[in-house]
């Protein structure tokens, strides 16, 4: 915690860096119905939003708590903690998510939606949960495309999971993570993109492939 809170400030005292302790109109932005919003079935808070630039695109890190019900007999609700990278896109992609297998403890074991049901039907790739990573989409054929062993690669290594929502990516992970590592994740979301094929950035928006 105490390297969390040194990293806070580290963020803070840059002027690159915009912060904010809480930010319910941002968190008002997403549907939180997909992750890892939906991890938080009680509802959700974001803490500590910094907001600048990463390679010319504007990029958000925050700490998510996810408020679940505990299970026990009283039924009290618990914060799940979740680190929280959000990059804007050149256009709007089809809904799509990559989800690191080793997260599926945090998923509810894939029980909690993926992708919101505003953005459409979404479907479970044929090889979904191979290489280690679950994949599904609103437009398989899409996911399809951008399904490389590099963004396999990069989702498996970082333990991370990313979702394209409209024309932003949110990547996240568990625990509340030093911002140093949070920008990790941003960096991870780059490299991710960088590794989709050119058709993707051409691809027509709502077809369902």
């Amino acid at each position: 915690m105490f390297e969390v809170r040194k990293s806070i400030k580290r963020f803070r005292d840059d002027p690159a860096w915009t912060y904010r302790d809480k930010a319910p109109d941002y968190l008002a932005t997403f549907d939180r119905g997909g992750y890892p919003f939906s991890l938080g079935p009680q509802g959700n808070g974001i803490h500590d939003l910094l907001q600048g630039s990463l390679h010319g695109r504007e990029v958000s890190l925050f700490h998510l708590n996810a408020w679940k019900r505990s299970g026990g007999s009283n039924q009290a609700q618990v914060a799940w903690k979740f680190s929280v990278a959000v990059l804007t896109l050149p256009r709007v992609l089809p809904a799509t998510a990559f989800t690191c297998g080793r997260l599926n403890g945090h998923t509810g074991n894939w029980k909690l939606p993926a992708i919101p049901r505003t953005a459409g039907p979404s479907t479970e790739l044929p090889n979904s949960g191979a290489g280690g990573v679950r994949r599904c989409s609103t437009d398989p054929g899409f996911a399809a495309l951008v399904d490389t062993p590099e963004t396999e690669r990069l989702t498996r290594e970082a333990l991370i999971g990313w979702r394209t929502d409209g024309d932003r990516i949110i990547g996240w992970t568990f625990g509340r993570r030093t911002y140093e590592e949070i920008h990790s994740v941003a960096e991870t979301l780059v490299a991710i993109i960088a590794a989709f094929p050119e058709q993707a950035w051409h691809w027509p928006e709502g077809t369902r492939g």
